[in-house]
């Protein structure tokens, strides 16, 4: 069974984000909603976004441009941002429209080793545990989804 193409979750101050597949309008837009009412629960704690993004195929159509840009999401209480990228991302023009004007540290790596040297920097060892675990599940049902 293919995973679906976003999950979202949150464990003590960190919210980890998968994202995952060719997404459309329609995807952006649930997603979106979704992460924005996952920020407004966090009731002014502060908190890291951790995002592990391989595989995933960011539609770059002048619509799905100008329907993000229109929509703000509520990060005064966000301190950093971590993802996950592998060699196929494409990433760049999410970085020049959405984080010029930034009050957080925005990393990205395409190493695991580097990625759990950030995490260990902003979340307790428990949750850089999980990570550890939560990137290994995300690879595995990566290979599966190849196979099929």
């Amino acid at each position: 069974m293919p995973m679906a193409p976003y999950h979202i979750e949150q464990l003590k101050n960190c919210i980890l984000v998968t994202l995952r597949g060719e997404w459309d309008m329609a995807t952006n837009i649930r997603y979106l909603g979704e992460l924005s009412d996952c920020l407004e629960k966090r009731s002014g704690k502060p908190f890291h976004l951790i995002v592990d993004m391989r595989v995933w195929q960011d539609p770059r159509s002048d619509s799905n441009i100008k329907m993000k840009s229109t929509i703000k999401l509520d990060r005064r209480n966000q301190l950093s941002e971590l993802w996950l990228e592998d060699d196929n991302s494409e990433t760049d023009h999410i970085v020049e429209n959405f984080f010029t004007d930034i009050a957080f540290t925005l990393d990205r790596t395409k190493h695991f080793s580097t990625f759990i040297a950030l995490c260990e920097t902003k979340a307790e060892l428990i949750v850089v545990d999980y990570i550890k675990s939560w990137v290994s599940r995300n690879t595995e049902r990566d290979e599966v989804d190849k196979q099929n």
